[in-house]
């Protein structure tokens, strides 16, 4: 066990003490996936009850999702994701982690203790500096030559996302809030860090390369390819928050932040009370980019010291 764990509450330390064993984690694995499976089957079950309840075939369903219904009524659409994320990552998530642990399983997912200020605040400050490294690896990813369909993939996605942060009323922002910010951050980070990482963690004694491996599927399951490379850094710095902290509510506090703030900079430049259009942010120089990477290395450095409680020598 390394060194650097949290140590707020010692559950956690006879948590790590009880790994599985590698036959385990094979289990655990196909646990989760046929859970997330179950549950992306039961997600299209019930946006088709949804579509239909709202007056919409099944044709009408599929042109909806595919960003061809850019009139269709935003409520429906917000309905939508919002089974998605319960069905894709949040339920799957918990059930998988009840399946696995049993009447343990908040402990287990290292969510049975409070993180502490200094972690959630420092959690925050490492998403933040992270930005400009992101919207730069964002405009490296724009080099990369896509095929056709994964682009209109993207533009679907795009029309959708639109739809949904338009507003009608001020109350709105709140659903969007809860959507795309809440339910992603709780759900994503149960299924990518407290099981998928920690899992691999365990088999393969790896916690970097078990980090990037959750992070490049994170990545990969949102089936956007345009961001690919900056969603796999994301999911890597929210992985060693992690990591480091030993607390899964820091890594969700932290991709709550992520998404919450661009819900909130659209918001507040629709309703013309910031002049700031995240819509037409331009990629950001290298040396941004650099520096921004600089400064996330080094702030997850002091997480890991502040973290680090030395070995008690036996007597």
């Amino acid at each position: 066990m390394e060194s650097f764990d949290n140590f707020e509450d010692q559950n956690t330390l006879e948590a790590l003490d009880q790994a599985p064993t590698p036959f385990s984690f094979g289990r655990n694995f196909f646990v989760l996936i046929g859970n997330v499976l179950l549950g992306m089957f039961l997600a299209a079950l019930f946006s088709a009850v949804v579509a239909l309840v709202w007056g919409y075939n099944i044709t009408e369903l599929a042109s909806l999702i595919a960003g061809f219904e850019p009139d269709a009524d935003v409520n429906l659409v917000r309905a939508i994701l919002g089974v998605n994320q319960l069905f894709t990552f949040l339920l799957p998530g918990l059930l998988t982690a009840f399946i696995i642990y049993k009447r343990d399983w908040i402990r287990r997912l290292y969510l049975s203790a409070s993180p502490s200020i200094k972690n959630w605040v420092l959690g925050i400050l490492i998403l933040f500096c992270s930005l400009p490294l992101v919207q730069f690896t964002y405009w490296l990813n724009q080099q990369i030559p896509l095929p056709q369909s994964w682009l209109e993939q993207e533009e679907s996605t795009a029309v959708i996302l639109k739809m949904i942060m338009t507003y009608g009323a001020s109350y709105e922002v709140i659903i969007n809030l809860l959507l795309i910010a809440v339910l992603p951050a709780i759900g994503e980070e149960i299924v990518f860090r407290g099981l998928l990482q920690k899992n691999l963690e365990w088999a393969t004694k790896n916690a970097h390369l078990s980090i990037w491996i959750a992070a490049f599927v994170f990545s990969f399951i949102h089936m956007q390819f345009a961001g690919f490379i900056p969603r796999l850094i994301l999911g890597a710095v929210l992985g060693y928050l992690f990591y480091f902290t030993q607390n899964l509510w820091v890594p969700i506090i932290a991709h709550l932040f992520n998404n919450g703030i661009q819900v909130l900079a659209d918001f507040f430049y629709k309703e013309e009370m910031s002049s700031v259009d995240i819509e037409s942010l331009d990629s950001v120089p290298g040396y941004a980019g650099f520096i921004s990477l600089v400064l996330v290395v080094g702030l997850l450095y002091i997480m890991k010291k502040i973290n680090h409680k030395p070995e008690t020598p036996i007597a």
